[in-house]
């Protein structure tokens, strides 16, 4: 239903018809009893070399374990149990562990810097905290603020060689072994009750805790469930961190409802060879990675004319196949049967890629550019992408298979409402909705109004299907009045494969500027085809190569607003990472520290004059 106004529109959906309002714990116990023997979840045994499988009833008794351990630390219903690991099987067993007792998960992404899971331990309160190795724990130092909130860590690898560093660090081994704890009356039975408090990225501020409820993740996993359904028969591969709210609700909670089981990548790195291993029928998906696709096939393909014809023919064709099946129109027989033969030429080898099974892509996280979408939709992809948000566990919108439409993120979701105010502010209203901020009541009540959570994303509704057009609150508002979302220009600058990363500058000033960071090869081309030494320090600064990367940037943005017109570009070598905090864990560039490293930079980008043409 669409409803309009002078102020605002609203569109909602009706309400999925099974929607889950169990528990999590619930859920895994479930499976274990109806499919005891059926595999549950795979993952790499870097020990044995190989991959090793797990049962559903051999899961639960891994939970049961370790909730027994967690039982002898006498902790209240409440108590946070925060988990700095990577994904694997031992994260999701202290998950269920922990929320069957009635605990409060606190996810951290593996690679968090020191500084940021410092912060997200001394506000969550945490009193466990299980990692990786008991280095990760020593690399946080002896800060006063973790001496006396956190009782116990544990660290699933033993120490090699080396005593433990503090007394409350014990290998999940020897912590197993002292267990004397009992889960004969779990407390995690509540479906309403705070199963886990998400830290957003905090691009602008210091990380802020999402509290979400059992029954927000779940219904939010079957909402999705319901516009695109599935199987036990169903392999999922989970390579994306669950600390991620998209991961965890629709890669991890989502199979857990169908029983489906869910096979961990070793890391992005492996991801090829293990996209082959796994085989999967459903693959969860940022834009980076289809990004990453898209320019290594194109750059492959435009070395010798034959194949820049073929993939460009395959790509029209294929589009026009797509199109017609979405929209029910009828295709000439030959137009179809050329569409077919293209398609599968240039596209089988890709799907092949992802394992050759794939039946559902999803894409997440970000905004996916129109034309990476139209790429593999054109290539036979089975893409579909949606909108969401760690305030409303993951998931508010998204297309059914078959029916993606490329620069828009879908409807709402069974049971959810979306409504744009006048700014064009989205707000949305869903079981999914966050309980609030951790211990920021204040902060809170200025994204939760009378049940509308105001999500601070700018959008339009185009046939019902949402369209994001920026984020609210970094709108840039140049001298000549006109605002426009950098984050838009900065997705359109980033087709252009010589940008690997793209920061636009312009607030209060007529024309934009932007900072990027070049890709090493397509620079080394472009540095030799200009005559440049692409090793050369000052290669960079050179006023044909900036010249050269502002005439690419503006072809870029040909299409976008008038006023993306960009005068001037700064090119950088070295990649912008989470590691060196210029970006959040969820990749996400952190503007104010971005500014205040290249401040020296930033100030003779904003004051240097166009670059002369040649």
């Amino acid at each position: 239903m669409i409803m309009s106004g002078r102020s605002e529109t609203r569109i909602c959906a009706k309400p999925p018809a099974d929607a889950s309002t169990g528990t999590i714990p619930s859920l895994l116990r479930a499976q274990a009893t109806r499919r005891p023997t059926a595999v549950a979840y795979v993952a790499h045994d870097p020990a044995e070399g190989r991959f090793s499988a797990i049962t559903w009833a051999e899961m639960a008794e891994r939970v049961a374990e370790r909730a027994a351990a967690l039982a002898s630390e006498a902790l209240e219903p409440g108590a946070r149990v925060a988990l700095w690991l990577p994904n694997g099987i031992e994260w999701v067993a202290f998950d269920h562990a922990a929320l069957s007792l009635g605990l409060v998960v606190v996810p951290l992404f593996p690679d968090d810097a020191p500084a940021n899971a410092v912060d997200i331990l001394v506000d969550s309160g945490a009193r466990i905290v299980v990692v990786r190795t008991a280095a990760q724990w020593d690399s946080l130092g002896d800060r006063a603020q973790l001496r006396t909130g956190v009782q116990r860590v544990i660290a699933l690898e033993e120490p090699r060689g080396t005593r433990l560093s503090d007394p409350r660090l014990q290998s999940l081994r020897f912590w197993l072994a002292g267990a004397r704890g009992s889960v004969l009356n779990p407390a995690g039975r509540d479906p309403d009750a705070l199963a886990t408090i998400v830290y957003t990225s905090g691009t602008t501020g210091r990380p802020k805790g999402v509290m979400l409820s059992h029954r927000n993740l779940l219904a939010v996993a079957q909402a999705v469930l319901d516009r695109n359904p599935g199987s036990d028969r169903d392999v999922f591969l989970s390579y994306l961190p669950l600390a991620h709210i998209f991961e965890r609700v629709v890669g991890c909670y989502l199979p857990l409802i169908l029983g489906a089981p869910v096979v961990f990548a070793r890391s992005v790195a492996h991801l090829q060879d293990d996209l082959l291993f796994a085989r999967p029928t459903i693959l969860l998906v940022v834009p980076s990675v289809l990004e990453r696709l898209r320019h290594s096939v194109t750059e492959r393909a435009e070395r010798t004319p034959p194949t820049r014809w073929l993939l460009r023919a395959a790509l029209a064709r294929g589009w026009a196949l797509f199109a017609a099946r979405r929209d029910g129109r009828r295709l000439g027989l030959a137009q179809a049967a050329i569409g077919l033969l293209l398609r599968s030429i240039v596209g089988r080898p890709i799907r092949r890629a992802f394992g050759g099974r794939l039946r559902l892509a999803v894409s997440g996280g970000a905004v996916l550019p129109e034309d990476t979408a139209r790429f593999c939709l054109s290539l036979g992809l089975p893409l579909v992408e949606g909108y969401g948000l760690t305030e409303a566990a993951s998931a508010v919108t998204g297309f059914r298979l078959g029916a993606t439409r490329p620069g828009r993120v879908g409807p709402a979701l069974p049971g959810m409402e979306i409504r744009l105010a006048a700014s064009g502010e989205i707000f949305v209203r869903s079981p999914g909705v966050m309980l609030g901020y951790w211990r920021r009541p204040n902060l809170t009540g200025e994204v939760l109004r009378d049940g509308w959570l105001y999500t601070g994303d700018l959008g339009t509704l185009q046939d019902g299907d949402l369209c994001i057009t920026g984020r609210l609150k970094q709108m840039m508002v140049l001298s000549t009045g006109e605002k426009i979302s950098p984050e838009a220009v900065e997705a359109a600058i980033l087709r252009d494969p010589l940008f690997r990363q793209a920061m636009v500058l312009g607030e209060g000033e007529a024309r934009l500027s932007v900072l990027a960071v070049v890709d090493a090869a397509m620079w080394t081309q472009l540095a030799q085809d200009l005559g440049l030494d692409p090793a050369a320090e000052d290669a960079l600064d050179d006023a044909r190569a900036r010249r050269a990367a502002l005439d690419r940037v503006a072809a870029a943005l040909h299409d976008g607003p008038r006023a993306a017109r960009v005068r001037a570009v700064r090119l950088l070598r070295t990649p912008w990472t989470v590691e060196d905090g210029l970006l959040t864990p969820t990749l996400k560039l952190r503007r104010a520290v971005l500014l205040d490293r290249f401040a020296g930079t930033v100030a003779a980008l904003r004051g240097e004059p166009e670059p002369p043409r040649a």
